[in-house]
């Protein structure tokens, strides 16, 4: 299927339109069923006036580089934050706003809604199984080469983790793993997203005790991150390997990962985890 054909199906989908109601009073039916199919190539004035009805500009057709404004943005942005932090209450409230302005989105920004309703389904009413449904149909209708269904897929191994569904997890993790050796990591969504697949299952292995895989997995990742010098992530790392270790790494080895971990709380104004920090310092210095 040539780039027109597809780009122009995916849009019509994107807007639920059926071809018969994009077709409504500019053409055929059928010459829209053609096009799709890259049978056709509509004139110029055609696809100009298609084009208005799908609500983009005639270059997206032609230019991959072209990508349609979400209007997702800040809630974007502010809802990073808030899982990172694992605000589920902030979130729920975010979403809520969102979900009543009504505004145009993308496909894309459709199915980031659904996912952070899973999330929320999940965490804050215990809706377990709803939000695992919710997340597997999701992975249905996506492709795989898009950011949001590598964010979808991580969710989902973790759900799978956290209702012992460790078979399902594992082989999502091996999947994830694949496709993100096919990504650019200057990308920095692509970058953050591996990191954190790397983290959870670090975290997944100390949930089965196995202490050394998981510091294993938790300071190659760490190296990971200063390579690409980014601090993502790099404290709850640190902070993990801390943990892990306190069995068989001497007292000061473990003291020394939660002071590295704490200097980049205070850095980065991160005051929950800063808090967790010092009463695990705490905990130490009385042992």
């Amino acid at each position: 299927m040539n780039t027109l054909a597809e780009k122009f199906r995916l849009k019509r989908k994107e807007l639920r339109l059926s071809q018969q109601t994009l077709a409504e009073g500019i053409c055929e039916q059928s010459q829209i069923s053609k096009i799709e199919r890259g049978h056709f190539i509509p004139s110029a004035d055609l696809l100009f006036k298609l084009s208005q009805r799908l609500e983009v500009p005639l270059d997206y057709f032609f230019n991959e580089q072209i990508e349609i404004k979400s209007n997702l943005s800040n809630f974007k942005q502010l809802s990073a934050r808030l899982l990172d932090d694992r605000n589920y209450n902030d979130l729920e409230y975010l979403y809520k706003i969102e979900i009543e302005r009504g505004s145009f989105l993308t496909l894309e920004d459709r199915t980031y809604l659904e996912w952070i309703k899973a999330i929320i389904d999940f965490y804050q009413y215990d809706s377990k199984c709803e939000a695992i449904s919710s997340l597997e149909n999701i992975l249905l209708k996506v492709s795989s080469n898009t950011l949001i269904y590598l964010k979808v897929l991580n969710t989902l191994s973790n759900f799978y983790s956290l209702v012992g569904r460790e078979q399902e997890y594992e082989a999502n993790y091996s999947h994830l793993m694949e496709l993100y050796q096919t990504k650019n990591f200057e990308h920095q969504e692509f970058l953050f997203g591996y990191i954190r697949v790397r983290y959870n299952y670090a975290h997944y292995l100390v949930s089965k005790e196995k202490y050394n895989e998981a510091i294993q997995e938790a300071l190659e990742t760490i190296e990971l991150c200063k390579q690409r010098q980014t601090s993502y992530q790099l404290a709850p790392l640190l902070i993990l390997v801390g943990n892990a270790g306190a069995k068989f790494l001497d007292k000061e080895q473990v003291k020394n990962y939660y002071i590295e971990a704490r200097e980049l709380c205070k850095i980065y104004n991160n005051p929950l985890m800063l808090m967790k920090i010092e009463n695990y310092l705490k905990e130490l210095d009385t042992v």
